[in-house]
């Protein structure tokens, strides 16, 4: 990968996406499979990306390699992590639990789970609505700096199975105040859906991942899609994954002995067990599987639209849409505006705790300013 090609990359894509709005698909496909190979080959190891049409994947490709330093080439089959996407599983199942009355939506985390949260500030006086939304101002565990040199650095065991509530002893009220009293502001908090989780689990009796494959993963006929760490992923199917070691991170989060420090900065993080995301963040899957499960949340055949805007999306850059930032991985989804596409985009480069660079603005914006106003075309011929 050319850094320096980074800038140069959103002005020749953009220029060659702005013509010829009525091109036939094959063309279209044509020209998305081009701009992924482009990315793949100057900005990331490797990319999977899928596009729905209402309820139908329309067109899926992959570019690039799942391992740089043997060169072996990535495919649509890989499973990518998708960090803060896991809470969209999450937030359905809690919401269809309160349909069928197993949980009121305005009780709050320390009703139900008692001494488990007793110690979090906000887990007495927040709703469930407000973890949804993240409204609830409960301190988000990522944020803990020994958390991430734990979860992500020097002191991660790349083999450990975290407990399911483990990462809620980085939130205490010793270590964090709440950011904000309940129902005030937006503050996104992965404590929120762990804690949801958990919640699940002892309402139903059983594990998130099971109540999560029985409501969603099997009725969709999602069949490369698992809790890693809680599920036994197929050997093999995990895509190699690696993340930017800047400055900032080195200094403030640290290598792990057990990842190789490579070239152009990259640490090679494949094999780390994701369960230090957990409840909230542990999912791994397909794009293609990804973007149909997007399509079922956000077109009405998981939850009534009235439901879903308790965990719906926030815009962005005018779409609807996601964006997750974890060790080894980065994953968007967007609902293109005024439209019933939705357009998946995952890649093995993680660069949270990376501060500002290239890398990471480029990663933040390619979905939007590069495919995108491809995906747009499709719109007008299928």
């Amino acid at each position: 990968m050319n850094v320096t090609l980074f800038k140069s990359i959103f002005f020749s894509l953009v220029m060659s996406t702005t013509t010829v709005l009525a091109q036939g698909s094959i063309q279209i496909d044509k020209e998305m499979q081009q701009a992924i190979e482009k990315i793949a080959e100057n900005s990331v190891p490797g990319i999977s990306v899928a596009i729905v049409k209402g309820n139908n994947i329309i067109w899926s490709g992959a570019a690039g390699y799942s391992n740089i330093e043997e060169n072996r080439i990535i495919s649509q089959s890989h499973l990518f992590g998708i960090g803060d996407i896991t809470n969209q599983y999450v937030g359905a199942v809690i919401i269809q639990l309160a349909e069928e009355g197993i949980v009121d939506l305005n009780a709050t985390p320390q009703d139900i789970l008692g001494g488990v949260v007793s110690n979090i500030e906000n887990a007495d006086t927040a709703n469930l609505y407000q973890l949804l939304n993240h409204t609830s101002g409960i301190y988000s565990w990522s944020d803990d700096a020994d958390w991430a040199r734990r979860g992500r650095g020097v002191q991660m065991n790349p083999k450990y199975l975290w407990r399911r509530d483990e990462p809620l002893k980085y939130t205490t009220r010793n270590l964090h105040s709440a950011t904000n009293p309940p129902g005030e502001v937006y503050a996104f908090s992965k404590t929120n859906y762990t804690i949801l989780g958990l919640i699940i689990e002892k309402l139903t009796g059983g594990p998130l991942e099971t109540e999560i494959r029985n409501r969603i993963f099997t009725p969709l006929n999602l069949r490369n899609t698992y809790y890693d760490s809680y599920e036994v992923v197929p050997n093999g199917s995990l895509v190699g994954n690696y993340h930017l070691a800047t400055d900032l991170f080195i200094s403030k989060v640290g290598i792990n002995a057990k990842f190789a420090f490579g070239a152009d900065q990259l640490i090679n993080t494949s094999g780390a067990s994701l369960s230090v995301e957990g409840l909230a963040g542990g999912i791994v899957t397909s794009a293609r599987e990804l973007a149909l499960f997007a399509a079922s949340l956000w077109n009405g055949k998981i939850l009534t639209p009235e439901k879903f805007k308790y965990i719906k999306p926030e815009s962005i850059n005018g779409h609807s849409g996601i964006h997750s930032e974890i060790l080894g991985f980065t994953a968007d989804i967007r609902q293109i505006e005024a439209s019933d596409l939705i357009i998946v985009s995952m890649v093995n480069l993680g660069v949270v705790n990376t501060g500002n660079s290239e890398r990471k603005t480029f990663l933040d914006n390619y979905l939007d300013k590069i495919l995108i106003p491809i995906a747009k075309k499709y719109a007008q011929v299928k």
